[in-house]
């Protein structure tokens, strides 16, 4: 199977949608995106300031997104990996790799220094970031506030 990696622009995103739709919508995730709200969602990423996305394709079809935005610190320049997908049935393919491995290439010519990412604690993912390189940063945490209505 041959993949191509590309930048990932607004002009895509009805594909990128719905392929977010795809993969967020169903386990371990289970979330419950709406056509609407998936393209608000990746529309914000996209039109943030330092915008970095690519798209990997399979014989033209899109199958799989890393997107996020650079991030200016004290130190130098961090990304923040917002969101990255692979449609289900092309899973433990080496597509996920292929775009980490892309994206890493692309900022190191940047001279980013770092990438960082949230994801579920006990999840696929979290092992997919780890088989990547990435590791649960010690010193930092997620804290969260439920705001009630």
């Amino acid at each position: 199977m041959t993949v191509s990696v590309e930048s990932f622009p607004r002009d895509n995103l009805d594909e990128g949608v719905q392929l977010y739709r795809a993969v967020f919508n169903e386990p371990p995730w289970e979330d419950d995106w709406t056509d609407e709200t998936a393209r608000r969602r990746l529309s914000q990423i996209i039109e943030t300031p330092g915008y970095r996305g690519y798209g990997a394709s399979v014989r033209g079809e899109l199958v799989g997104l890393v997107m996020g935005n650079l991030e200016q610190w004290y130190t130098g320049e961090h990304f923040y990996l917002k969101e990255m997908c692979v449609c289900p049935s092309q899973q433990r393919h080496g597509i996920g790799t292929t775009l980490i491995a892309h994206l890493i290439e692309t900022l190191q010519k940047e001279s980013v220094e770092r990438v960082y990412l949230l994801t579920m604690q006990e999840s696929p993912a979290r092992a997919f970031y780890e088989n990547n390189g990435f590791r649960l940063d010690e010193q930092m945490g997620m804290q969260s506030l439920q705001i009630e209505p």
